[in-house]
């Protein structure tokens, strides 16, 4: 036994010595710190595989050698015996740390690998069908295994993609709310069928949450219920399609694809507004041909505090509600007998061909001043205003919705530019990625000599509760310059 300890002891010091065992243990560290910062075992798994290899051959063989007697070991002398030591102490210190670091505060890979063996669950998804199921069938699957507060919030949007004959493909939101005990939970879903047949749930998330009532989920889940959502894709024929919610969504006067329906899926498409058009917006669409095809837009009606719109009056109104109507996405009076609008002339593709008009005599004749003010094609009219009679300005919307442009005129409506305006770029907090979210210009208005403009985000907008960016201009609209972000509140 005395002599199998000595022997014992003869191999760890000549192991711990031998100077290319201590290389070989260096690169082993250099590499799993590696892997636990930045991941890439593909990249790292052949050189975990040699260093093994190594390590053994070099532990058999100076095993072999010492249970042979050869005297390799004792040759070393101990400065040699003592700085190996601190060679490999400052090694496992220093590479220690480093994978420490990338194990905590999200540090690097294996900070994230560990949350997500902490706090990722999959769900089995059964009602994988948005015929059938509609969206409710998602929640339900995961309220199955984990129980989800009743109101829920959105901390992002709700994007989902399914097949022609109805089966969801992929979605993905940021959901949270309160519990019975009023302890706030967090529910980052997401799936992905190419990738697995279960919903991926991650739990106790953040969600800088501030129970926003225009993100509520209860308006996603009953509008689609009442959806004909297989009638709807069908008059396009595609093989994808796309259904997104964003919440609360204002469309101003741009009527282009809303409908609104009830909950017993009776539908009523607009062709004009009489006032803003505001409410929970589903939208569905076809993947990849926003721009081609206009989504149709749903908003359920019913509830008052769910959506707000309506058709233009019939000549049967009131003289007094017609005047409200006055002025309006596509017509604006400068005064009693002055007024300009723009009027739809064709369609195409999703686009909108418009010319502009101007009367003199308070609306009793129009005479056509500019037949392409937008040079060219549009979504759709956001707005139109003119300062004084030589001064004036022109809103448009892509046909996405998504993004507007601004045209400015100062002959009085005889020839438009577009305004140009640098765009604010912002840093997300968390993710640390810039984004240019204001991209809806809205039409200027004169304060103390200064023109002012608002531009929003559009209608997928949800940076910083959809706030604005205000620009101020003070050479009548020819250049712009940014203040500040504002918001709605």
């Amino acid at each position: 036994m005395h002599i199998f300890r000595g022997k014992a002891k003869r191999i760890f010091r000549s192991l711990l010595t031998n100077p290319i065992l201590i290389i070989g243990y260096w690169l082993f560290c250099y590499e799993l710190a590696s892997l636990c910062m930045y991941g890439r075992v593909n990249n790292n798994f052949y050189i975990f595989l040699l260093c093994i290899v190594f390590f053994i051959s070099i532990i058999t063989f100076t095993t072999i050698r010492i249970i042979k007697d050869r005297e390799y070991e004792s040759k070393k002398s101990k400065t040699w015996k003592y700085i190996s030591i601190v060679i490999i102490v400052a090694i496992t210190l220093f590479y220690g740390v480093e994978i420490y670091k990338s194990a905590t505060n999200y540090g690097g890979k294996l900070a994230w690998t560990i949350e997500r063996l902490k706090n990722e669950r999959s769900v089995e998804f059964e009602h994988n069908n948005i015929y059938e199921y509609g969206v409710e069938g998602i929640f339900e699957d995961i309220n199955k295994e984990y129980p989800l507060p009743k109101k829920l919030y959105m901390a992002s949007d709700f994007k989902l993609t399914f097949n022609a004959d109805g089966t969801i493909t992929s979605f993905d939101t940021f959901v949270y709310g309160k519990n019975e005990d009023g302890k706030e939970e967090t529910f980052l879903i997401a799936y992905d069928k190419n990738k697995s047949q279960d919903i991926t749930l991650r739990l106790n998330g953040y969600a800088d949450a501030d129970y926003d009532e225009d993100k509520l989920v209860e308006p996603l889940i009953k509008t689609v219920n009442a959806i004909p959502v297989q009638q709807t894709v069908s008059q396009w024929n595609e093989s994808k399609y796309g259904l997104v919610y964003y919440g609360k969504r204002n469309w101003g006067y741009n009527t282009e694809g809303i409908i609104n329906i009830n909950e017993d899926g009776k539908e009523h498409k607009l062709e004009h507004a009489a006032s803003e058009i505001i409410g929970y917006t589903v939208s569905i669409f076809v993947s990849g041909k926003e721009e081609e095809l206009i989504p149709a837009r749903y908003h359920l009606i019913g509830d008052p505090n769910w959506s707000k719109s309506n058709t233009t009056p019939t000549q049967d109104h009131s003289k007094e509600k017609q005047q409200e109507l006055t002025n309006n996405n596509e017509q604006f009076f400068l005064s009693k007998e002055v007024g300009y609008r723009l009027n739809f002339v064709d369609k195409a593709l999703g686009s909108s061909f418009y010319s502009l008009s101007m009367t003199v005599d308070g609306g009793e004749t129009w005479e056509v001043i500019n037949e392409d003010p937008f040079n060219g094609t549009i979504g759709g009219p956001s707005g139109i205003t003119f300062l004084n009679d030589q001064l004036g300005f022109l809103g448009a919307t892509r046909p996405s919705g998504n993004e507007g442009e601004l045209y400015r005129t100062d002959d009085g409506g005889t020839t438009f530019n577009k305004v140009n305006y640098t765009p604010h770029e912002v840093k997300l907090e968390y993710t640390q990625s810039i984004i240019s979210p204001f991209d809806s210009p809205s039409m200027p208005y004169e304060k103390d000599g200064v023109l002012n403009m608002l531009v929003g985000q559009g209608a997928d907008g949800d940076y910083n509760s959809n706030s604005s960016a205000l620009y101020q201009s003070k050479d009548n609209g020819e250049t712009w310059e940014y203040v500040k972000e504002v918001t709605s509140n």
